[in-house]
């Protein structure tokens, strides 16, 4: 299309057009992120997560928990976790991952020596934790 032929009203129908366009999300492929994220919340066993919660009656805010709340809070724990990982702890080594966690979910990030991409993720189910060290 040459825009050199066209009247000042065509002009005018085009560029609304084309600003109409900008709304329009267009399917791209996955990130890697987008993938492991997806590979980890198809492969987690949130039928299992749910069976102990519901042992231990477990509620989140006095809610029974759904396979579908769990699901959406580990998608949010982890998109959560890489931004934190990149954004607000860049400044921490990158051999360390980046964690968060609610509800005993934790979703944890490790990112590459130049702390521009996300090289891990992992998510956990945690019923009890400790730990000890002695910083010299």
């Amino acid at each position: 299309m040459n825009v050199e032929n066209l009247t000042p009203q065509e002009l005018e129908q085009l560029q609304t057009l084309l600003n109409k366009m900008k709304w329009i999300k267009v399917p791209s492929e996955p990130t890697p992120v987008e993938k492991m994220i997806d590979g980890i919340i198809e492969n987690f066993d949130f039928k299992e997560v749910q069976r102990a919660m519901d042992l231990l009656d477990w509620k989140w805010c006095g809610e029974y928990v759904t396979i579908g709340m769990l699901r959406e809070q580990a998608e949010r724990l982890l998109y959560g976790a890489m931004e934190s990982r990149l954004g607000s702890f860049k400044h921490e080594s990158h051999e360390v991952g980046i964690v968060n966690g609610t509800g005993g979910l934790e979703a944890q990030a490790w990112c590459d020596e130049t702390k521009t991409k996300i090289v891990a993720l992992d998510l956990k189910f945690v019923l009890e934790s400790w730990d000890e060290s002695i910083e010299e």
